[in-house]
């Protein structure tokens, strides 16, 4: 089990206590234009797992025998060595890709975060695979036509013993991420709350989970080579959900239940929207957001086929959902949308605003401990294992 590194949302704490529970937690980077802000969070995960192991270590020592001087110096040289190599063999980072390495100085930042912190995995998505001597990242196919010679953020992370994740939505995605010898695969589907796929370009979750894990398995049976674990990503809140991804594939990802986390940096008033009286009937995987807030930017817009988000239906919504393009032309250029957007986003007001959420968030009722949410999902899960034992 992961939580997915939401930008905005996944520091570095709600990754230090998902991994406390056992599952994977990953910080994210973002589009990757601070690299303080990113440094601050992973110090924030270090200490935290510190913090978490010293306790474990005070724990057991005072459970156990006295012991002498020596020794005890001698245990404290061991805990802190112990305590380096559990953090740093924990710490996951994810990153997007048509914008963390869109310039040179990104791509020396990537290395940076490698060479520096030793991460034991990092995710990419939108797209998965970049090539360092890319710069285009409006066409969808481009990064498949690039010279394979090419260095990539694939191969640079091998290069420092760092694990490589690729998100992919699409088998199309999946395959590539295949050539890439990547280390595992998340299929997004469309489900799922933030960024991904156009509707029309992605597909279900368990859908393309399945079509995956059957592609890899059929490449490994002809290739010899190794199996690619498989996570699904999209609408999964809970152990009963887990316990059917489990069918299909490795593991999972969990974004929109860790959104709605005690530890999540995200704003609080947009969090709060969460809870509301929901169904997944309530989400929608829409372009409409992209195209006001890229109007918005000055940099970081999301391109075509990403630019499209599963969020919460709102009034921006219901008033913008099939609008023609000259509706939209004449919006932009003569009314004051973008003024309205702008002034609804400094008061966080959900109505108007962008909320991230996937069609799970139906089946979320509160916001709790990111640890307590793992251990439930985990505990739901072995109960319904036990259960199908019995049929």
């Amino acid at each position: 089990l992961c939580s997915a590194p939401m930008a905005g949302v996944s520091g570095g704490l709600l990754a230090s206590r998902v991994c406390q529970a056992g599952g994977l937690g990953f910080i994210a980077a973002g589009h990757f234009r601070d690299l303080l802000a990113l440094e601050r969070e992973i110090d924030i995960f270090f200490q935290n797992q510190q913090e978490q192991l010293t306790n474990q270590t005070q724990t057991k020592q005072s459970q156990s025998q006295p012991q002498t001087q020596q020794q005890q110096g001698a245990v404290a040289t061991d805990n802190d060595a112990h305590r380096s190599v559990a953090a740093i063999n924990k710490l996951s980072i994810g990153f997007i890709g048509h914008s963390s390495l869109s310039t040179k100085e990104g791509w020396e930042n990537y290395e940076y975060i490698l060479r520096t912190y030793q991460p034991l995995a990092v995710q990419f998505f939108a797209p998965s695979i970049v090539y360092k001597h890319n710069d285009n990242f409006d066409n969808y196919h481009s990064k498949n036509k690039n010279d394979h010679n090419d260095e990539t953020n694939v191969t640079m992370a091998k290069k420092y013993g760092t694990k490589f994740i690729a998100q992919v939505g699409s088998i199309q995605e999946a395959q590539e991420a295949m050539r890439h010898d990547v280390d595992a695969i998340i299929c997004q589907g469309s489900e799922a709350g933030g960024h991904g796929l156009r509707r029309n370009l992605g597909n279900s979750t368990m859908a393309l989970t399945s079509q995956v894990s059957r592609l890899i398995k059929s490449n490994c049976k002809t290739t010899a080579s190794a199996v690619i674990p498989v996570l699904a990503a999209g609408g999964i809140v809970a152990g009963k959900h887990l316990v059917s991804a489990l069918c299909l594939c490795d593991g999972v990802v969990l974004g929109t239940r860790f959104w709605a986390s005690n530890e999540s940096i995200g704003n609080p008033a947009l969090q709060q929207s969460l809870l509301k009286n929901h169904s997944c009937d309530d989400v929608i995987r829409t372009t409409i957001f992209d195209r006001i807030e890229n109007e918005l930017k000055s940099s970081c817009k999301w391109p075509q086929p990403y630019d499209s988000v599963g969020a919460l239906r709102n009034r921006t919504t219901r008033e913008w959902e099939g609008k023609s393009e000259v509706e939209w032309r004449d919006a932009m250029d003569g009314s004051d949308l973008l003024e309205r957007y702008k002034s609804s986003a400094e008061k966080s007001d959900g109505d108007v605003v962008c909320v991230l959420a996937g069609e799970g968030v139906g089946e979320i009722d509160s916001i709790e401990g990111a640890y307590d949410i793992v251990m439930k999902i985990e505990e739901e899960a072995l109960e319904i294992i036990d259960r199908l034992k019995s049929i």
